[in-house]
């Protein structure tokens, strides 16, 4: 009996081990323009003329918009603005009727929006960089986001600026 449990307990020492593993192969960092991030494998990058940085997977979307402390003048934002300031701008630019959450580091909205007569879950975080925020976006169909709200979360924060 003791040599079925030394060898029961060795294959669940190598089931962990090897778990552990490949939990940390089906990662990536993601770098362009500036930026990257850790995600799940299985995003690419595709180009789009209005925003910074773009990655698309089969359930998820990663987009990056960067603005010059310059460009939002006009907002009446500068170097001197709250990243507070800076998504309620966001927020009543988008006319989004949601709640700002500040929590765990990161501050961030969530909203939903109908596009092609689907509906879509966004989670917007924000950044402070030395010449320009950041506004991050996670989406996903809304049916996935109880799923893919936490990895969302986790993935904002491994966002880094170059």
């Amino acid at each position: 009996m003791k040599k079925y449990i030394k060898i029961l307990s060795i294959v669940l020492l190598v089931l962990v081990i090897c778990g552990c593993s490949l939990l940390k192969e089906s990662e990536k960092t993601y770098t362009a323009n500036g930026i990257s991030i850790t995600m799940k494998k299985g995003f690419y990058e595709k180009d789009y003329v209005s925003l910074t940085t773009y990655f698309e997977s089969e359930d998820a979307i990663f987009t990056a918009l960067k603005e010059s402390f310059t460009d939002l003048e006009e907002a009446g934002l500068s170097a001197n603005s709250t990243l507070n300031e800076y998504i309620q701008a966001v927020k009543e630019g988008n006319q989004l009727d949601t709640e700002i959450i500040e929590d765990d580091g990161l501050l961030y909205m969530t909203y939903e929006k109908e596009i092609s007569n689907k509906d879509f879950f966004y989670l917007a975080t924000v950044y402070k960089t030395d010449d320009a925020f950041w506004l991050i976006n996670f989406a996903c169909e809304s049916k996935n986001k109880n799923t893919l709200k936490p990895q969302f979360l986790k993935w904002a924060k491994t966002v880094e600026f170059k």
